[in-house]
This record gives C-alpha cells, sequence and structure tokens, in this order.
C-alpha cells in the first residue's frame, strides 16, 4: 500500500496539481506569479545561500533529467570506471553545495524579522522540503552507492512508465528506504510548487547565473527632515 502511494497515487497528484494550479496563478494573479525580490530587506546572507543552493542543485538536476533523456548515453558515459567515480564525485560536492545553500536560506528566513511579511506557509514548505531532498539526495549517493549506474536502469523506466500512463513501481520498490523518502520528497515539492514562489521555475531563469548584483542603495532624510 506504501509502495503504491509513494510510486503511483502521490506522483499524479502532483502532476495535476502543477497542470491545474500554475496556469490558474498565472492567469489571475500575476503579481505573485513570481518571486518577490528582497535583496533589499537582507543581502549577505542572500548572497551565500543563493549562490551554492542554484550552482549546485541546477547541474544535479539536469544530470537526472539527462540520465532520464539518454539512458544509453548515461549508461556509457559511466562505464568507465574513472569516469564513473569523477561522475560520483561530482554530484555529492554539488550536493553538498545545494544542501547549505539551502540551510542559509532557511535561516535567512528564520532570522529576518522583515523577511516574515514576504513568506507565507506554502514556503516555508517548501524551504523545508527543498533542505530534505538535498539532504536525502546526498544520503542516497552516500548508501546506495554508484547510482550514475543503477539510475538509468531503475528510476529512469519507472519516472517513463508514469509519463505514458503506465506506472511500473516495481522498477523502485525495495531499492533503500532512504531513495523511497527521496522519491516522495521529490513529490511532495513538486506538488506544493505552484503554491510557491518557486513557480518560477517554470521560467527557466538561468540568464541570472551570469548577471551581476543589483545594488541597492537606501535614501535617508538630512537631520532637518528636509530634502
Amino acid at each position: 500500500m506504501l509502495n503504491t502511494l509513494v510510486f503511483v497515487i502521490l506522483p499524479y497528484v502532483a502532476l495535476t496539481l502543477v497542470l491545474a494550479v500554475t496556469p490558474y496563478r498565472l492567469f489571475s494573479n500575476r503579481l505573485r506569479w513570481s518571486s518577490y525580490s528582497t535583496q533589499f530587506l537582507e543581502r549577505k546572507a542572500l548572497y551565500w545561500g543563493i549562490n551554492p543552493w542554484h550552482y549546485g542543485i541546477i547541474p544535479v538536476l539536469a544530470a537526472h533529467l539527462f540520465a532520464v533523456i539518454f539512458p544509453e548515453t548515461t549508461s556509457r558515459l559511466v562505464g568507465d570506471p574513472t569516469q564513473l567515480l569523477v561522475v560520483e564525485a561530482t554530484g555529492l560536492g554539488l550536493g553538498i553545495m545545494a544542501l547549505v545553500g539551502s540551510l542559509i536560506l532557511l535561516l535567512r528566513r528564520a532570522n529576518a524579522p522583515m523577511l516574515n511579511k514576504v513568506t507565507f506557509r506554502a514556503d516555508w514548505l517548501a524551504l523545508l522540503l527543498l533542505l530534505f531532498q538535498t539532504a536525502s539526495g546526498i544520503a542516497v549517493a552516500i548508501t546506495n552507492s554508484w547510482g550514475a549506474q543503477w539510475y538509468p536502469a531503475t528510476a529512469t523506466p519507472y519516472l517513463r512508465s508514469l509519463l505514458m500512463l503506465n506506472p511500473q513501481p516495481e522498477y523502485l520498490i525495495g531499492i533503500s528506504t532512504i531513495f523511497t523518502l527521496h522519491v516522495a520528497g521529490a513529490f511532495l515539492l513538486l506538488a506544493v510548487l505552484p503554491f510557491t514562489k518557486l513557480v518560477h521555475l517554470l521560467f527557466l531563469p538561468l540568464d541570472f547565473l551570469k548577471d551581476p548584483p543589483i545594488p541597492y542603495r537606501w535614501h535617508s532624510l538630512p537631520e532637518n527632515g528636509k530634502e
């Protein structure tokens, strides 16, 4: 029953919410569609959190997607032991970067009272899920070694079966408890994404990686209170 809930019911609930809620938010209230800029409210912790988070998570997500689209190429790439070791070590390093970044971003929200006014319950939930996903992903990489080898033969056909509306959870059943939790966390995060500022991910905002920082200046009145 648990396997059916995690590997069959939860994925389709998450996909339904993404397909239904996302366009509703887009056309009903575009002012809350994307993320609010909070740099002017707090900058120091944002810098140290947002950079390792994005530079860590984007390549990791891209690698997951690449293995789903090109499983044969992925298997050939990691067929050589040296290349497999490089891929695994790089992925683990990027995962640690994302974990540190997500932790800093969560603590930033918790320790900056001004940010509470632009942070809603769904956003807290999303931050906690992001922290859990990065932590569980690292745990999977450590406890289920050489994931780059077994992922194309397990997760890839499973995900493809979901898209074909013919779910085959047997590909993932029995791998490990931490992997099951990681999969469940991924679909929970997908389910809450349309309700949070994370929906801006759908814009594929990759250009920000090369954008310079935005400077802000506080404007204060002279001591006499006049301009």
